[in-house]
């Protein structure tokens, strides 16, 4: 029990190794690509790193209760296309954002709910689910574009737009705010307390009176409603619904969450090492692109760069953390 105690206390620090690899990207690119530091190119950045991150948040809750959601790029594509496809219907933003919300957080739910509840592998239930949301999608647009992005989204997800006197992207500070409010109820309310105990080491979560389909279900909830966001914010720049929009977010999401230090085992890592994980992959993504690699020579380079984070602090829990 005192194991997991400090282990507990442990896992909300964040060292410095994911601020040096921020740095130390940004300090290659800046010395080897032109233009790669210049202030647009900086607020473009923080404008892409804002979709996956918010993506990545949610993914980040999954991981710390010990699951994985394959789920989030279909989300990510069905909240492009329903806000696309609603807004084009003639629906006022507000609803079209809660029903968006409200439909990721259901499907997310579901996730969590059948995974807890049968005992049933996270990744073949989110695989599942993703399959199923998917064509539901392709059925309602008959697979192809629809709809149009709300006139507002556009200017909030640009990267040339200001936030009152601050000068980067709304959709940046918006991130950012949810990022701060998802740490600080990670560290200090009973919600964040247990999905860390569950994640850690679930046997003992149980005696601790701990549900597990609570915290599970609420993790994966969580997920697919931060996915489903992350697609509406997408539809300012796809222009209309494209729900192949969130491919791409299969392997970037778990990569920003591995790349920030969040171990795929559950129980160690926070949304902070989430954020400067995904800053830091899309400045390698944006590296990679200035020396001109094609996407397959990208994703060569970003698993190598996982592999060696998996090794370096991904490694199995030792046995005293786990009894």
């Amino acid at each position: 029990m005192r194991a997991l105690l400090s282990r507990l206390r442990s896992s909300a620090g964040s060292g410095p190794a994911q601020l040096l690899a921020v740095a130390a990207v940004f300090l290659v690119g800046r010395s080897t690509v032109v233009g790669y530091s210049d202030w647009a190119s900086v607020r473009a950045m923080a404008v892409l790193a804002s979709f996956l991150g918010i993506a990545a948040m949610g993914h980040t809750l999954v991981v710390l209760a010990g699951g994985i959601d394959l789920s989030v790029p279909a989300l990510i594509g069905a909240g492009n296309v329903m806000t696309a496809r609603l807004t084009g219907e003639g629906w006022s933003s507000p609803p079209v954002i809660a029903s968006t919300l409200a439909a990721g957080f259901a499907v997310g739910a579901v996730n969590g709910y059948v995974t807890s509840r049968w005992r049933a592998p996270a990744l073949v239930v989110t695989l599942a689910t993703a399959s199923v949301v998917g064509g539901a999608v392709l059925l309602w647009t008959d697979a192809s574009l629809s709809g149009q992005a709300p006139a507002w989204l556009a200017s909030f997800t640009s990267s040339a737009a200001d936030t009152g006197p601050l000068p980067i992207a709304p959709v940046v500070v918006a991130w950012l705010l949810l990022a701060a409010v998802a740490e600080f109820a990670l560290r200090r309310t009973i919600v964040g307390r247990r999905l860390y105990v569950h994640g850690v080491n679930p046997d003992v979560a149980r005696l601790m009176l701990v549900s597990d389909h609570r915290v599970t279900t609420f993790a994966f909830a969580c997920s697919g409603l931060l996915a489903a966001l992350s697609g509406t914010l997408l539809t300012g720049f796809t222009g209309s619904g494209l729900f192949d929009v969130g491919s791409p977010y299969l392997f970037s999401a778990i990569a920003a969450v591995v790349v920030g230090g969040n171990s795929l085992l559950g129980g160690r890592g926070n949304i902070l090492r989430c954020v400067l994980g995904t800053v830091a992959l899309t400045e390698l993504t944006t590296l990679l692109v200035g020396y001109s690699l094609g996407s397959a020579a990208q994703q060569a380079v970003l698993g190598a760069v996982i592999l060696a984070v998996v090794a370096t602090y991904g490694r199995e829990q030792p046995l005293g953390s786990r009894i």
